[in-house]
């Protein structure tokens, strides 16, 4: 058929919204070995931070904060609940959801500099221009050229 353009998609797979190549891309990108641990370490650090910075905050930035470290545990609670035999559907269901959740967590804005800084290339919580970057051990530093 002339519908497909030689990237491999099928019809008969996905469910017509995402398509299936893209659909794979955002899985890598939102797996468990690309979120999960910095994603634990973020959501292990914002209950001492919002305690912190509660004075300083105005009420609709707190509420923000304390509704993104919400999302950020149910996002580790899905990961943490991944097992090796789960089936193709409850993987795709997984994904469903944590992608569900990563949309919600970025139209609540960036968490706080202090705890999102450390966050690795790539985890910018924007899924419109997630950062491809081929140099995982950079560590989210850029290199400045005086």
């Amino acid at each position: 058929r002339s519908s497909d353009l030689g990237l491999g998609l099928d019809e008969a797979e996905g469910d017509g919204n995402i398509l299936p190549i893209m659909q794979n891309i955002m899985q890598n990108l939102l797996s468990k070995d690309v979120l999960y641990p910095s994603l634990k370490e973020i959501t292990e650090k914002y209950p001492e931070w919002l305690q912190t910075h509660r004075e300083s905050l105005p009420a609709d930035q707190y509420n923000k904060y304390r509704e993104q470290h919400n999302i950020m545990g149910k996002i580790c609670e899905q990961f943490e609940a991944e097992q090796p035999s789960d089936t193709d559907v409850a993987q795709k269901a997984r994904f469903e959801l944590v992608l569900d959740l990563m949309q919600q967590l970025q139209d609540l804005g960036h968490p706080p500099k202090e705890l999102a800084g450390e966050s690795p290339p790539g985890l910018n919580f924007d899924l419109d221009g997630l950062n491809l970057s081929e140099s995982p051990s950079a560590g989210g530093e850029q290199c400045l050229v005086m």
